[in-house]
């Protein structure tokens, strides 16, 4: 029962996430991706994209921090951080990639940097969310696990 329960809150935390736009379902086929043969994917492909987004966002910073910006970089970057953010279904991420995007293409400094702003708003809050989500995974990993080895 605590299992069904666990699965059911996890359903439940991942609509709301939904719901509110920071997921899309692109988030669905990651999590389809998670099998019995790689039961940790989810974990695995949440660990890497948050390592990769704060990297990004810390060398978009820096480049944006210049007196003078090379907005080739911002873009390329920035295009990097939009890819990545996409393929893990973060929605409002992306689409505030988006909006850098555009300001760096137009050699907007300001924007850019209001844009910036927008995007760690939207990682840390789609950060958040995937930890819960991982740690409500690990759970239900464990709790099966242990099922497993008393049977």
């Amino acid at each position: 029962m605590e299992g069904a329960n666990l699965r059911q809150q996890l359903k439940n935390h991942i609509q709301s996430m939904k719901d509110q736009g920071i997921l899309d379902d692109h988030f669905d086929h990651v999590q389809k991706l998670q099998t019995e043969v790689n039961p940790c994917f989810l974990l695995d492909i949440v660990t890497v994209f948050c390592q990769d987004a704060e990297n990004s966002i810390a060398e978009l910073t820096k480049y944006l921090d210049e007196p003078a910006v090379d907005y080739a970089k911002v873009t390329a970057f920035v295009h990097q951080l939009k890819g990545s953010s996409s393929s893990v279904g973060g929605n409002r991420m992306a689409l505030a990639c988006r909006e850098l995007r555009r300001a760096s293409e137009d050699n907007k400094k300001e924007e850019c940097l209001q844009a910036l702003d927008k995007i760690n708003r939207e990682y840390n809050t789609l950060r958040d969310g995937l930890n819960a989500i991982s740690q409500k995974v690990r759970t239900i990993l464990t709790n099966e696990g242990g099922r497993r080895g008393r049977q």
